[in-house]
C-alpha cells in the first residue's frame, strides 16, 4: 500500500478507510466491510470528511504548470479516487444525503479529465435521486456507443470470426441489436446472448445470497442496466488478453454494481458469479470454506487446500474475498495458518502476501486492545514460513499507516522482540527510514537498535541522516533520547567523525534528563 500526504488532513478513521482504497481494484469493496467494523465501535463525521474533500488547494495544471484551486480530492491518487467514488455508491444508505450533495456539487463544478471518475460521479448522483445507478439515455447515446464500437474492435481486432472475446461481450452485441433493430447473422451469437442475458437476470432477480454453513444472508441490490465501461475509456489497449486480465473488470464490476441495500452484518455476498475465477476455482469455495472454518487440525493437509497455489495472485485475491478470510474468528486462525503452511509445496512470494494481508492486516489495523494470543500465534506461524511475505504484507502497511497506534505499534515490538530473524529484521529497518516519525515509530526503532540490526555502511548513514532531520521535533522526547542512546552504545563503531559531529548538534537543543548522559556517551567514542 502506499502512503500520501494528503491523508493527514482526514480524521483517523477516515485515514484507515484511504488507506484500505490504496490496495488495488478491490479497494471499494475493502473499505466497504472495514466501515462496518468502524461503525460498529464509533460513529464517523461525513460531514467533516465531505468538507475536508471539497477544501480548495493549490493545484499545478496541465502542461504550462498553471496554479488554479481544486477539490482536494483531485490531489488524491487517481486510484485512490476511482475506489473512493465506488465506496461512496456501495456505502450511499450510510452517507448521508446531503454531504454526498455537496461532494458531487463541488465535483461537478471542477470536472476533472479521468471519464471513468466523471461516470462515476453520475452513478452516486442518480443514487441520490434514488436511481439504481445507470441512465439509459447516457447508454444509448451517440458518444456512448461510438465509445462501445472503439473498444470492441481493438478488443476483437476486428476480426469478422466468433472468437472468445466476442462471447464475452455478447451484452455490447445484444445492445447493438436493440439499439440497431438488426438481428443477430449467426446461431452461435444467438446463443451467447441468450446465455449472457439469463445471466444478467439471474444476478438482477436473485438479489438474496445463502451461506449454508453460517446461515448468515446478506441482501444486495444489483443495478438492472448494463455494466459502465468508463473505466475502459482513456486506456490505450496495448494488448488485447493482457489488458483485460489488467484492468479486472470483474472488480469493476462488483464495486460499480453492487447497490446499497440491506446488509445483514458484515459478511460479503456469495459472488462466485460475477468475480470471473475459472470453474474450478469457483467449486472449491465452499470446500475451503468448510476447511478454513473446521474447528478441528488434522494430520493431513487436504488436497483441496493445493488450489492455493494453482491462482495467480490476482485470482487468489478474488478467492479470499470470498473465502471472507479477514473475518475468521480468531481461534480459527491459528488453525487456517497451519492448515497452509502444511502444503505439500511452497507457495510463490506472491500467493504468500496476498494471503497474509487477507489473514492478518485489515484485522490489525482495527484492534482497540492488545492482540490476543490466538492472532499473535497465527502471525508466528505464518511468518516461520514465509518471512519476506509477512514482512512486506503486514509490517510495511502498518508502518506507512499515517497516526499508527499504540496498539499496532505494540504488536509490531512484540514480533520484532521474539519473532522475526536478524535477516529480517534489516528488512523492517529499511521500512522506518522512509516513513514519517512519530512517538509510536520510535519505539519500533528503538527496539531494533536494541536487537542489533545488522546495519551496512551505506543503511547506517541513511538512518544518522534521518535521526539528525527529525531531530528538531524531538527534543523532548524521551523515546527519542533512548533511541540515540541505543544508537551510541549498540553501533560505536559504526559512528564516524563526521556523524559525532551531526550528533553533537542534535544534542544540542535536547531538553530531557538524559541529555547529560547522551553527551557523556557521545564524548567516549573515538573516532
Amino acid at each position: 500500500m502506499n502512503n500520501f500526504k494528503e491523508l493527514e488532513q482526514f480524521q483517523k478513521p477516515f485515514q484507515i478507510l484511504l488507506h484500505t482504497l490504496t490496495v488495488g481494484t478491490s479497494g471499494a469493496i475493502s473499505a466497504y466491510r472495514v466501515l462496518h467494523r468502524i461503525q460498529s465501535k464509533q460513529s464517523l463525521h461525513w460531514r467533516t470528511f465531505t468538507e475536508t474533500l471539497c477544501q480548495p488547494e493549490p493545484f499545478l495544471e496541465g502542461n504550462e504548470q498553471k496554479l488554479s484551486l481544486q477539490p482536494l480530492f483531485y490531489l488524491l491518487p487517481v486510484l485512490v479516487r476511482r475506489n473512493l467514488l465506488s465506496f461512496l455508491h456501495l456505502a450511499s444508505s450510510h452517507v448521508p444525503k446531503n454531504c454526498l450533495h455537496r461532494l458531487i456539487s463541488q465535483l461537478k463544478k471542477n470536472p476533472g479529465t479521468d471519464l471513468w471518475e466523471q461516470k462515476l460521479i453520475d452513478v452516486l448522483e442518480h443514487d441520490l435521486e434514488g436511481g439504481l445507478g445507470y441512465s439509459k439515455s447516457d447508454l444509448h447515446s451517440n458518444r456512448f456507443q461510438e465509445q462501445l464500437k472503439h473498444i470492441s474492435h481493438k478488443l476483437m481486432g476486428n476480426s469478422d470470426v466468433c472468437s472468445d472475446t466476442e462471447k464475452r461481450l455478447g451484452w455490447y452485441y445484444k445492445q447493438q441489436i436493440i439499439s440497431n433493430g438488426k438481428s443477430c447473422e449467426s446461431t452461435e451469437d444467438n446463443i451467447a446472448l441468450t446465455q449472457n442475458s439469463k445471466k444478467r437476470k439471474n444476478v438482477d432477480d436473485a438479489a438474496l445470497f445463502e451461506d449454508d454453513e453460517q446461515n448468515i444472508t446478506k441482501k444486495m441490490k444489483l443495478d438492472k442496466e448494463d455494466v459502465c465501461l468508463e473505466p475502459f475509456v482513456g486506456r490505450e489497449i496495448q494488448d488485447t488478453t493482457a489488458n483485460v486480465g489488467n484492468v479486472n473488470p470483474s472488480h469493476t464490476l462488483v464495486q460499480n454494481k453492487m447497490g446499497t441495500g440491506e446488509v445483514e452484518q458484515k459478511v460479503l455476498p456469495k459472488i462466485e458469479e460475477i468475480v470471473g475465477l475459472p470453474e474450478h476455482i469457483k467449486s472449491s469455495v465452499s470446500t475451503l470454506r468448510d476447511i478454513f472454518e473446521a474447528d478441528s487440525d488434522k494430520l493431513e493437509t487436504p488436497e483441496e487446500l493445493n488450489i492455493l497455489n494453482q491462482c495467480d495472485p490476482n485470482q487468489l485475491e478474488k478467492l479470499c474475498l470470498l473465502l471472507r478470510l479477514s473475518e475468521l474468528s480468531e481461534h480459527q486462525l491459528p488453525l487456517a495458518c497451519n492448515k497452509m503452511i502444511s502444503l505439500p509445496s511452497d507457495l510463490s512470494y506472491s500467493n504468500a502476501t496476498v494471503l497474509a494481508q487477507n489473514l492478518f492486516l485489515t484485522r490489525v489495523l482495527l484492534l482497540t486492545e492488545p492482540a490476543s494470543r490466538f492472532l499473535m500465534a497465527a502471525i508466528t506461524l505464518f511468518y516461520k514460513k514465509y518471512p519476506r511475505p509477512t514482512c512486506s504484507a503486514l509490517i510495511g502497511p502498518l508502518l506507512q499507516t499515517p497516526d499508527i497506534g499504540n496498539i499496532q505499534v505494540e504488536l509490531i515490538c512484540r514480533l520484532v522482540e521474539d519473532c522475526i530473524e536478524p535477516d529480517y529484521l534489516t528488512v523492517t529497518f529499511r521500512y522506518v527510514l522512509f516513513v514519517t516519525w512519530s512517538e509510536e515509530i520510535l519505539s519500533v526503532v528503538h527496539i531494533l537498535l536494541e536487537r542489533k540490526v545488522d546495519l551496512s555502511c551505506e543503511l547506517f548513514e541513511q538512518f544518522i541522516q534521518k535521526l539528525s532531520q527529525q531531530a528538531g521535533r524531538f527534543n523532548n522526547s524521551v523515546k527519542y533520547a533512548k533511541m540515540v542512546l541505543a544508537t551510541l552504545t549498540k553501533y560505536p563503531t559504526n559512528i564516524t567523525l563526521v556523524h559525532k559531529n551531526m550528533l553533537f548538534n542534535v544534542l544540542v537543543n535536547h531538553t530531557t534528563f538524559l541529555k547529560k548522559s547522551l553527551q557523556v556517551a557521545l564524548k567516549h567514542i573515538n573516532v
